[in-house]
């Protein structure tokens, strides 16, 4: 088996899985046409969807990549998108033609398959590396994997500057496994299978905080306790270890 390695990006919610024969950049949550439903609250953005393409293009320059990994909510429409929101993710995907393209499918990405012609599956396992979305259980086969790699969960970390203000920022969760609640689900897995959570790609959406409790957006595998979601390491965006979700709140 060829050996892989991940790397961060430094401030970019992004990886990159290196090996000697390739190199991925992964991302997360584009939510493609989010901009539109903004305009309708009356915010007026442009050139959001370009500004990911272009993003996206230069990271893979910069670590000679020449295959993307995309962890699922490629849309923003949770039903079928509109004439518009296909035309985005169309040009999208035609300005990554030069690259090849798998989709882990997401919560948002409903009829995708319909117009968009992309390798869509459940989850992506390249060498010890399982990849998907985060909204759907893991196999078991993605369990027995050194690291899992999800999306879905829009990780931000909240803090209070000098002026007693509070401000946010996209952040990363890294989280051990609970081996006595993975029992429970999973007949066999990587009794140190690490779960990584990335921030949303997309600049628009920045997240919930971690360190605000709510319980109704973290995925299963925290909400059943697979992974341990109080301990998980948090990283800000620039790859400082800050604590975890139970210390911040603290």
């Amino acid at each position: 088996m060829e050996d892989y390695e991940l790397r961060f990006i430094y401030d970019k919610a992004a990886l990159v899985l290196h090996s000697e024969s390739e190199n991925y950049v992964i991302v997360g949550d584009l939510h493609i046409g989010m901009e539109r439903k903004l305009s309708h609250k009356g915010v007026h953005l442009y050139n959001a969807t370009e500004h990911m393409l272009k993003q996206i293009k230069e990271i893979a320059k910069e670590n000679s990549a020449n295959k993307i990994i995309i962890l699922g909510d490629v849309k923003d429409s949770i039903l079928y998108p509109d004439s518009t929101e296909q035309m985005l993710i169309k040009r999208f995907f035609d300005g990554l033609s030069d690259f090849d393209v798998q989709i882990a499918v997401g919560n948002h990405d409903g009829h995708l398959k319909e117009f968009l012609n992309a390798p869509i599956k459940d989850e992506i396992i390249i060498g010890n590396y399982a990849f998907l979305h985060g909204h759907m259980w893991p196999s078991e086969e993605a369990m027995k994997k050194r690291y899992v790699i999800i999306a879905h969960n829009h990780v931000a970390v909240s803090f209070r500057d000098e002026n007693n203000a509070f401000y946010s920022q996209k952040a990363w969760l890294v989280s051990d496994v609970s081996k006595k609640f993975a029992k429970e689900r999973y007949k066999d897995f990587y009794k140190n299978v690490k779960l990584i959570v990335m921030p949303a790609f997309n600049d628009l959406i920045l997240g919930t905080p971690v360190n605000k409790k709510d319980d109704t957006h973290i995925n299963p595998l925290f909400r059943n306790k697979i992974f341990d979601y109080d301990n998980a390491s948090v990283y800000t965006i620039s790859g400082s270890l800050i604590g975890t979700p139970k210390s911040l709140s603290n």
